[in-house]
């Protein structure tokens, strides 16, 4: 994610971007929590787990022990709060945010271009089918108009929560093996999961070290 730079923001209040840049850490954290913990929380409270890391796979494995309407609100109203606080970011920063996703991106800054030039084709209505994170700093920083930008977030949200809702029901037995052989093996299982989310950030915090300075 996108660090501090001293450069000055693109004319938002100083307190807006510091309650983005508020919202996008905590949420960062609690995520990795929620990541590493994710046997016990799955087994013993599956919509907090949700509420902290909604990832597909956690989604779809509670969908099993949670109700799917309550399910989607927590989801979507999750992943939302943290796509608003990027798009801010975006905004704050346009350009010096999309070069220095780019400059960490590897690799993939040339997907990240190529899926801007798609954005200004096509405008907001992309994060209908595609609410990623990526996009959501590339609408920001084209300064897409929030009341456009928040309405389709949401719908693409939805849609994609919904479609993955739908996919943990309909393989309910194969989910419900899961939640099984974690509850079975609750400590071993979450010991491991916490073991390999650490050794995860280890290794991407020695990455960015060795990125070079972003000009």
């Amino acid at each position: 994610m996108i660090s501090p730079t001293p450069d000055v923001p693109l004319g938002l209040p100083a307190r807006l971007i510091r309650a983005c840049w508020a919202v996008v850490g905590l949420l960062t954290v609690v995520s990795v929590v929620g990541t590493a913990t994710s046997p016990l929380l799955l087994v013993k409270a599956p919509l907090l787990l949700v509420a902290f890391a909604p990832d597909a796979r956690h989604v779809a494995l509670s969908t099993g022990s949670v109700s799917p309407l309550l399910l989607l609100c927590v989801a979507v109203t999750r992943r939302s709060l943290y796509s608003i606080a990027v798009y801010g970011l975006g905004a704050a920063y346009g350009e010096l945010a999309v070069c220095w996703v780019e400059a960490r991106a590897g690799k993939l800054g040339r997907a990240l271009r190529a899926l801007e030039r798609l954005f200004a084709r096509v405008g907001a209505g992309l994060l209908v089918v595609m609410p990623f994170l990526s996009l959501c700093i590339l609408a920001g920083a084209a300064r897409t108009r929030f009341l456009l930008f928040l309405p389709t977030l949401v719908l693409g949200h939805c849609i994609w929560a919904g479609t993955t809702i739908w996919l943990g029901r309909r393989f309910a037995d194969s989910s419900q093996a899961v939640v099984d052989f974690f509850s079975e093996r609750l400590f071993e299982s979450t010991l491991v999961c916490f073991a390999l989310v650490l050794v995860y950030q280890l290794i991407t915090r020695r990455k960015r070290t060795r990125l070079p300075p972003s000009e």
